[in-house]
This record gives C-alpha cells, structure tokens and sequence, in this order.
C-alpha cells in the first residue's frame, strides 16, 4: 500500500505531452487510422526501499554499483542486482579535521575517490581512495594540498585493481595525470602521478568538470580532452600516430599499445606554449539562447558538466550555467579539432507549479536555476530543491514536471549510471529511481516539424499512423519547394487520396511526376485489384505515350527521348503489365494507334508475345523482312500459314529460306496456298527449290505436292521432269504422284522422254514405243523406243513392240541399207527373217535377204535337234520311274510280335495296325485319333461319310446272314453291297488315315503354329 506521502506527492506531477494531437480526435491520412489511447508515462519514479544507516551526504553510481557517504562518515557499497546486500566502510578515523567536499566513481565501478576539505586551520585537502573490494581506503600522498575539483575517468579501463591513466582537476586550474589502484592486498600503487595541464596560469579558477575520450582510426589514435571552469569550456584535441604499424582492434587495445599513460599527456602538448586567447574555448557567460524564462544562478553555484552517452562514448554534453544549459553534439569520428557538430543554449523554464503556502511554512522565493541536470537521448532532466523538471531537447518545452513533499527531505543531486543508463535522484534521507519509458516516442513529429524527415522516420517504430504523417510533410514540402518527382515519389508511400495527390500534379501540370507516382502506386496494389490495375496501366500508357509524342515534337534531346523511350519499354515489359495488355489488347493497341506511335505499337504487340499483329503491323508498314523475321523465330506454323502468302508474294527467295528454316515443323501441304499465289519465273524457282527440299530431304509423299512439283517442271523447267520421274522410280504402286496427271502435262507441254516413260509406267507400252519414234533426234529415238520395247515381260507384245520398231526402220530403206536395218535381228531373239520380210519392198533383191536366211535355217536346225534330244532324255526317264514304282511294290517290313504302338504302347499284334517306313507303328484306331484333329474340315468330313457308308454296307451284310441260312428268299431279297465297294471304301479311309507317318510327315511341321488351346471360353469354363 502506498504511503500518505506518496499519494500526495502524486498529485503534484505534471507531465505534458509534445503530441498536440494526444486529446484531439483521431486523424486519418488516407486509410491508417490513429487511435487515441492513453500513454504511459515517460518518466516514473520508484522510491527506493531501503534501511539507511544515517543520512546521505554524496551518492554516485556506475556499472550498477552505487556508492554513498553517509553522514555518519560511512562509506556504504550497494550492487543493484542483490539491493539488500551492502557493505559500509568507516572513514570517520582516518579523515580526523577533514569535512568531505565529493564522491567520484569510475564507469567500472570499481574505483570510489572521495575528497576532503579542512575543518580549520593546520590541515590540508585530502583525496581518498578506496577500491571495491577494498575495506581500507587509502590517501593518494602524492597528490597532498591539492584541492581536487574533478575527475576524468578512463572508459577503456577494463581493470578493477588500477584506474588506468587518469586527469584529475584542481581547484587553482591545474590539471593532473595519474594512475592508481591496489597490488598485493590493500597496497596503493601511485605511477605517472604528473603536471599535465595549467588552464589558471596562476588565478583561481576551479576546474568543475573534466572528461577525456579516445577513438582509433587505422593509423592514428584520436583523443578528446573537455575542460569546465567556472566561466569557460576548453576543448583539446590531438592525433597520436605511433612509428610504424596500424592500430587494430578496439579503443582500449589500441591505447594498451600506444602505452596510454605516456600518450595522455602528449594531448597536451600543443597547447602549452599558446596563448590563452588561441586556445579553443568558449565563455559561459554569454546569455540568451532558445526556450523560454530567465533567471541567475545561486551565489557560489560552479558550473556542471554532463554527458550522454553511446556505448562509452558521448554523444552529445550539456554544462549547466547560469543561463542555461549550453548543449552540444559531438562528431563520432573526432577526427579533426573541431568535434562539436552542433551547439544550443537551452535556457530554465519557468516552474508551472507553486506549492502553496501553509500556516507553518512561507513560500519560499523561486528560482528557475537547476541544481543538477542529467541528459538522455531526448530530454535534459533537470534538479530543483523541490522537484524534478523534464525538458525535450528536441523543441526545448517542458514534458515533465514532479514535486517532492518536504517530507522526502531535501534534494541534493540527480545522477546517471552511464552503462545501464538508469537514474536516480537523492535527498539526504531517500533515493528515488527514474524509469525512462520509451522517451522517443514523440520525436518523430518533432522531427518532422524540424523538416528532418530522415530522423523522423527512424523515429516512427513501425507506426504507420506516425509513419504516414512524416511522408506527407515530407512530401508537401518537396511539393511546394518544386521537386516534384521526389514528392511523387514520397507521395506514392503515403496513404493520402489518390484523387488528391493526382490534382495537384495535374494543376502543376507535371506529367512526369505523375507518371512516377502512378508507376509507384501500380507497384503497390495487389494481383487480385485487377480493375485498379488495369486503370492504372492504361493512364500510365496514355502519360508515356504524351511525353514521348511532346519530346519528338519539340525536339527536346535525342538523349532524354532515349531514356524516356527506354522507361517506357521496361514498363511494358513488366509481368503485371504484360498480363493486363494481354487482357485488354484491344483498348491499349487502340491507344497507341491513336497517338500514330507505331514503333511502340510493334514493341507492345512483340513483348506481349501477339504476334499475330506484330506481324500486321510490320505487313501494313511494309516490313516484310521483319515479318518474316517474327516468322522464322516463332514455333508458331499457323501464324505461317496465314501470312506466307503474302511474304511469297514481296519476297518469294527469302520465305521459302524462311519456310525452310522451320523443318518438319511446318506441313506443305498446308502451304500450298503460298506455293501458288504467283506464277512468274521467279516464283516458281522458289516454289520448286521449297517443294524439292520436302521432297528429297523431309520425305514428303503427299501426292499434291508431287503433281503440283510435275506442273511446275512441265511449265517451266521441261528438262528436269525426266529427272524427277526417274527418281521415283518404275513401279506404279511406289511413286507419290498421280501418273495419269503427269502423263497428261508432259503430253500438253510436249515433253517426249518425260511422256515415253509415263506411258512405260502405265504399260502403254504401243504409243509409248509410238511416241519414241518420233524423237526429232533419230539416234535419240531408236535408243528410247529399243528401251522401251526391251521392258515388257510378255514375249508376244514384246514381240509386238518390235516389229513396230522394225517397220518404222525399214519402211523406205535403201537396198544399201537393207543390212543395217536386218541389224534388228540380232537385238531381239524373238524376230525371223520371216517377220521382216513384208515390210521390206517387192523390188529389193533377194540378195540382201540371203545371209539372213541361211542364219535362219541354221537356227531351226539347232532347235530341232535340241527337240530331239530332250524327247530321248524324257523316254529314259519315264523307265527309270517304271522300274523303280516295280522295285516299291515288291518291298516289305517284318514286325514281331514284341512291337508295340508308338502312341498308346500297347502290343502292335492285337489290333490292325500300320507300319510306315520310317519305322514307325501305331494302332489304325490310335493313328486315326492323332490324325483327325489335323485333317482339314473337307477332309475330316469326307472321313466321316466313309466310315459312315462303311459302317451301312456292314450292318447289311450282318443282317442278312442273322436272317437264317434257309431262308433263300430273304437273302435273295436283300441288298447286299458287293465285296469290292466295301474294300474301296476302307482302301479310302486307310489312304486318309495313313497317308503319311505322323511324327515324320508334313503334319506335324504344319503344326508347329497351332496354338495348344484354341477355344479359350470353353477352357476357362472347364477350368471354372
């Protein structure tokens, strides 16, 4: 339960927002919303539950270690992690005559420096040590009588025994350099204790605050050193760079090498032998500054001077002054002398609240001078006797603001423990921690006001209500300054209206800008937003198409139209672009075709892949190689089909190129269209060399394309159809083509060879022979007509052909010719002398004929006597077949009476059976078996209408004899077939039966092929 006093000093806070908007309704920027709720505050205090010995003198705390003088002269260590353990160590004995002046603590927290003043005459200033680990605090003798007013601590130090090379400041202006810790045990170690700097030269002026720092940089060592008096800041700096080698690693290694303590003092250097009015400071006296009030500081009041830092290193420091706070901001790097970056004087507000006065006590006079300040990273926290003040350091107004109950005690100092950045405030009786809740949440606004946008947005932790507010200032103010395409392109991030933000381009008349903001706003919306899409793409096309048709027309720079034209092309070439083109092909190529831009209008139909009206484009423009290049790369033959023929009509030689190029995927005869728009010499060149190409090389047999090939060689290229005929060859049911229809086109065109050998291939083979002979070149038409006479297989009509051949040479002849042409003879075997003779002249002399008669004769004569012999070979060979057929019937095979049948192994005696001389026996009733399913069904009838007639003639003969040997009148009566049928009958079915062996005949070849099962229903139902 909280105390009377807590509840009461609750009412006494006040806390301000920067947020002018925290009470107002909620605002909208395009669809974010921000929605108002109540904050937390920025700073709470926690009153710190702890039992205290005595009161509190001087409280520090560093690294979570807080270390406090007691008024009771008791040093008391506290670790933040375990508050309910502290250790107290007693200095009242070693500090007789000495009043205490300051605490110091190092960033480790490890090092506490306490310094004394004299009660009275006699005695000297004093400064303690004592380590934390330490119950023995030690006095530094080698710094005796010296009035130590500050210390700057080592924040490389990593040791806990040894400070490390420290500057300590004096009260007359003198600044010290020393290193101190403990060696074995309580042992105090005093090294480099030496006079570094003056900053008095004599006078009194009191040294009230002293930090150094180090960065590395490659080669060098930069150092800092910050010096506060009462009326000025001194800023040194120097660059150590060692002899040789580079400083690599951290700050502290670097200074582990460079031997910090030697090189401290070297920063120094440059500065002891120039006059005071050279040297880089500034008076602190000098007034005026931002914020609001006035006032003066407290007699005897020394200046302060706090830092705010980064991971050990400032980023900015303040020093508190009686006009105010003089802050400023320190450059990272602190490569050069000047490091500060920025410097404001912050001057006291006003306190907002006055307690009132009550009976026991008065209102005390108000003064708007801090006793103490601390700084974070946004606000200065300021110390009055009674309360605690918060001012941003961005707009310098008040945020915060808490009194104290004097019950509380009064208030002493405010402190910051640099590593965990945690602060108390102190009275001399309670210890209070400030808890500092996400103090930047309002710097992005006051950024933006400040129009340092970049900051701004670092500031928004993801808020996209604080987020969309900086853009649009941001935007806004690129707006009105006339950049136009970066408050396009800030604008697009924004969710202000799009209506909005497109009017005021369009007032401005800046379509470039435009067209970058709806470029950006197009990249935003989502794939399923297809009207918005589409809407936008379709402005965006017109707005391209508006700049590029102003830049040609006004000439504006062959670079900037290339750039713009190059702009244009990636959008187009773009995968939603491309899809919302493909949607609405019509309306964009209907945009593009009205502003006459045909060039784009290719491009689109290119990229988008409609090559259908890339290639009216290119065909209505009269780009036919082009056309025909989109023809060629494209596996597209329909598109082929549809435009060849009009590239074969323009460009015959390079489309069959084309055509050819595509291979076997393209069907000629779905070309043909193409192949016959045009009938000139040059076209059909062209169409043949294609149609050749299918032919020979891709094998085509469509008989279009052969017929259509016939006709083009019979118009134009007569000498090759020969060729071409020859090629398919001379079987009619191999060639491709029509024969009829080629013969009737080499008939037409009168191309004899290419017509002989049609009607060859048609066996025509009289008007072929005809048509030969009457072959302008006589030569020429005796070789063909002989050709063509020489292929029939029939001997008459090969005879035939002859005699045609023989009558058109001798009709007419000479008698001195008559020799060449009974020359005839000799070529065909079939021709006599006798067949010749009636075409010859009743007037030749029978002289011409007589060698041809004689060689005649002596031909029937040879044959004759070849008659003869081959009837003398036929007479001895007939009675080698009559003595041989005598030789069969006298042959015979003996069988015993142990022979068995070959199929059911059962003695071959008991039944009638069949030997064949093979060797093989089997039973006549087992060999019909084995024989019947082989039988054709002709034979395997006949069979069974043998056995059936046998089987009736001898039931007859049985039934006569049953009927009684007295009884002459029944058996005369009775039919009874003769003996003879009955033998011819069983002689047929044994000749069925045993025509040939069954293992050894043709019927077991014949049935190497008959499956084992041939009805393969009635096995499975027999298996079923």
């Amino acid at each position: 339960m909280a105390s009377m006093f807590d509840q009461y000093s609750s009412d006494l806070i006040r806390e301000s927002s920067t947020d002018p908007d925290a009470s107002a309704e909620p605002k909208t920027s395009g669809y974010v919303s921000v929605r108002t709720r109540k904050e937390v505050p920025i700073f709470t205090k926690q009153k710190m539950n702890l039992n205290l010995p005595s009161g509190i003198l001087f409280l520090s705390v560093q690294n979570d270690w807080l270390m406090m003088l007691m008024t009771n002269l008791t040093v008391l260590r506290m670790n933040l992690k375990q508050p309910d353990k502290f250790t107290e160590v007693p200095i009242d004995k070693t500090i007789g005559g000495l009043r205490p002046s300051s605490i110091y603590v190092d960033p480790l927290g490890a090092h506490l420096f306490l310094t004394f003043l004299p009660k009275s005459p006699g005695f000297t200033p004093e400064l303690l040590y004592l380590q934390r680990n330490s119950f023995k605090p030690k006095f530094v003798t080698k710094l005796k009588d010296q009035e130590i007013t500050a210390i700057g601590f080592n924040h490389v130090n990593t040791s806990e025994t040894s400070t490390g090379p420290i500057l300590l400041g004096t009260a007359h202006g003198v600044i010290w350099e020393a290193e101190v810790g403990l060696e074995s045990g309580d042992k105090l170690v005093q090294q480099n204790v030496r006079h570094a700097f003056d900053v008095g030269k004599g006078e009194q002026r009191p040294i009230t605050g002293l930090e150094f720092y180090l960065k590395t940089e490659q080669k060098s060592l930069h150092c800092i050193v910050l010096v506060l008096t009462v009326d000025r800041l001194y800023k040194f700096h120097n660059t150590i760079r060692p002899g040789g080698g580079s400083l690599a690693g951290s700050t502290a290694t670097a200074a582990q090498e460079l031997k910090l303590g030697g090189y401290l003092q070297k920063v120094f250097g440059p500065y002891q032998n120039v006059d005071d009015q050279l040297r880089d400071f500034e008076e602190l006296s000098v007034g005026g500054g931002k914020g609001s009030g006035s006032g003066s500081a407290s007699a005897g009041s020394w200046p302060k001077l706090v830092f705010n830092y980064e991971e050990d290193f400032p980023k900015s420091f303040g020093c508190l002054t009686e006009h105010g706070i003089n802050y400023q901001e320190i450059d990272p790097a602190i490569n050069q002398a000047q490091f500060v970056v920025q410097k404001e004087l912050i001057t006291y507000p006003e306190p907002r609240y006055v307690p009132p006065a009550t009976n026991s006590h008065k209102v005390a006079p108000r003064t708007n001078c801090p006793l103490s300040f601390i700084l974070t990273d946004f606000h200065a926290l300021l110390l009055y006797a009674d309360h605690v003040s918060a001012i941003s350091l961005l707009d310098y107004q008040v945020v915060y603001e808490e009194y104290f109950v004097e019950q509380y005690g009064r208030l002493i100092n405010i402190v910051k423990d640099v590593r965990s950045n945690v602060t108390f405030v102190y009275s001399n009786k309670l210890i209070f921690r400030y808890k500092i809740v996400n103090e930047q949440r309002n710097a992005w606004r006051l950024y933006a006001d400040r129009q340092k946008f970049e900051l701004a947005l670092q500031y928004c932790n993801k808020n996209p209500a604080h987020r969309d507010i900086v853009l649009v200032k941001q935007a806004q103010s690129y707006f009105y300054a006339g950049d136009y395409l970066q408050a396009a392109a800030i604008f697009s991030e924004t969710q202000l209206s799009f209506e909005e933000v497109c009017l005021k381009f369009l007032q401005k008349n800046s379509n470039q800008a435009l067209l970058l903001y709806l470029r950006n706003r197009l990249g935003q919306l989502k794939p399923h937003e297809k009207t918005q899409i589409t809407m936008l793409i379709v402005w965006i096309v017109q707005l391209f198409l508006v700049e590029l048709s102003h830049q040609r027309g006004s000439g504006g720079g062959e670079k900037a139209t290339r750039d713009l034209q190059k702009q244009f092309e990636a959008f187009m070439a773009s995968r939603p672009v491309m899809a919302c083109v493909r949607r609405n092909r019509t309306a964009i190529y209907d945009l593009m075709a009205s502003y006459g831009d045909t060039h784009n209008l290719t491009a689109l139909t290119t990229i988008n892949q409609d090559y259908e009206s890339v290639l009216q484009q290119y065909i209505n423009q009269g780009r036919y190689e082009d056309a025909l290049g989109v023809l060629s790369a494209q596996n597209r033959p329909e598109l082929v089909y549809q435009y060849a023929p009009i590239a074969m009509e323009v460009l015959p030689a390079a489309t069959v190129s084309m055509l050819i190029g595509q291979g076997h995927r393209l069907d000629p005869v779905r070309l043909m269209p193409a192949l016959l728009c045009l009938d000139t010499p040059q076209h059909a060149h062209e169409t043949v060399r294609y149609l050749e190409y299918c032919i020979h090389s891709r094998g085509c047999v469509e008989p279009a394309l052969h017929n259509y090939l016939i006709q083009l060689y019979g118009v134009h290229f007569p000498d090759q159809l020969l060729t071409f005929l020859e090629s398919q060859g001379r079987d009619t049911t191999m060639v491709h083509y029509d024969p009829h229809y080629a013969l009737r086109i080499a008939l037409r065109h009168d191309i004899r060879p290419a017509s002989v050998f049609l009607q060859c291939l048609l066996e025509m083979w009289v008007p072929a022979v005809r048509l030969a002979l009457t072959l302008e070149d006589a030569e020429a038409a005796r070789q063909l007509a002989r050709q063509t006479a020489a292929q029939p297989s029939d001997r008459v009509l090969r005879k035939r052909l002859w005699l045609l051949i023989a009558e058109h040479e001798i009709k007419g002849t000479r008698d001195e010719e008559v020799q060449r042409a009974l020359g005839i003879l000799q070529e065909c075997d079939q021709l006599r002398i006798e067949d010749l003779l009636p075409y010859f002249s009743d007037f030749q002399r029978i002289d011409h004929f007589k060698e041809a008669i004689c060689r005649s004769l002596k031909e029937y004569n040879v044959k004759i006597q070849e008659q003869r012999r081959d009837m003398e070979e036929s007479a001895k060979s007939a009675n080698r077949v009559r003595q041989e057929l005598q030789t069969f019937r006298s042959r015979s095979v003996t069988v015993s009476a142990q022979e068995q049948c070959t199929v059911c192994g059962v003695y071959l005696m008991l039944k009638p059976f069949f030997v064949f001389h093979c060797g093989h026996k089997f039973h006549a009733d087992c060999l019909e078996r084995q024989v019947l399913p082989y039988l054709s069904s002709e034979m395997s009838d006949r069979l069974t209408m043998l056995k059936q007639s046998l089987a009736t003639a001898q039931h007859a003969v049985e039934s006569a004899a049953s009927a009684g040997v007295g009884s002459a009148n029944a058996l005369e009566a009775a039919p009874v077939p003769p003996i003879s049928h009955k033998e011819k009958l069983k002689s047929e079915i044994e000749a069925i039966i045993s025509s040939e062996c069954l293992y050894c005949g043709h019927l077991m070849i014949n049935a190497l092929d008959k499956p084992f099962v041939e009805n393969w229903q009635q096995a499975d139902s027999e298996w079923d």
